[in-house]
């Protein structure tokens, strides 16, 4: 799923600041962004691999299924979770932080 969340950061007490709105994939990717509600949806050729959520705070808003091709296949994980697997990888934080996890092994066994 790709998350949709407006950023709710208060740069050193300035009040009103527009943040934005960023569509998250389920890797943690960037793939698109509004600068305001009332902006148009732009969606980015290529999901930017580095964005942060550090020192920020965000409140999500919605979230829509993700475009996967025929190669992505969708797991549930033990305590509910959904994480998609494409390519040989998983998006469930086991994946990003050792690059292995049981969801792909499971699905090499198979």
């Amino acid at each position: 799923m790709i998350e949709v969340l407006r950023e709710i950061t208060d740069w050193q007490g300035q009040g009103n600041i527009n943040n934005g709105i960023y569509h998250v994939n389920s890797k943690g990717w960037l793939v698109g962004y509004q600068p305001s509600s009332d902006s148009p949806y732009r969606e980015f050729k290529t999901p930017m691999k580095l964005f942060s959520k550090a020192r920020r705070k965000f409140e999500k808003i919605g979230e829509r299924p993700e475009e996967g091709g025929i190669d992505t296949i969708t797991v549930k994980g033990s305590k509910g979770e959904t994480y998609v697997i494409q390519d040989g990888e998983c998006s469930c934080p086991g994946f990003r932080f050792r690059g292995d996890c049981k969801h792909v092994k499971q699905l090499e066994a198979a």
